[in-house]
């Protein structure tokens, strides 16, 4: 007995210029089998109805499940995205913050050179982590 139906057409269409094929698919993924099928099968045992309606509702239940479990995997894997883009984030800014404070110190220093050139990198430093990770985070198409 299928529970799971598919039907496929291929079409091979030849132009004087070209070649082109034309796949069509239809899934008829119904977890019953036809009414008529059933009236048969009832012919045969009538028991055999209780037992499909039993696989049928073991095989809804499965399907439900694996999405409950697919879903809960998706949301854990988003819920430890997040937290690693927040600590990510957290670090670069506490890097940039130390930077920074590191070229003022320069400059109160008496280091003028030093100052300018730890300050314009870190800045720069901060432009190219910004301008990367805007461009990293485009979504996949």
């Amino acid at each position: 007995m299928i529970m799971g139906k598919k039907a496929e057409k291929n079409t091979l269409v030849h132009k004087p210029d070209s070649v082109a094929l034309e796949q069509t698919s239809v899934y008829d993924d119904s977890l019953l089998p036809p009414a008529e099928e059933l009236a048969r099968l009832k012919e045969i045992d009538p028991g055999l109805i209780n037992w499909i309606l039993k696989r049928t509702e073991i095989e809804q239940d499965a399907r439900i499940k694996f999405n409950m479990d697919k879903i809960g995997l998706m949301k854990k894997d988003m819920n430890q995205v997040t937290a690693q883009n927040v600590f990510l984030v957290s670090c670069v800014f506490i890097m940039l913050l130390a930077a920074i404070s590191l070229s003022a110190y320069f400059v109160y220093s008496g280091k003028d050179v030093t100052g300018t050139i730890f300050g314009g990198s870190s800045i720069l430093l901060a432009a190219v982590i910004f301008v990367r990770w805007k461009a990293g985070s485009k979504p996949q198409q």
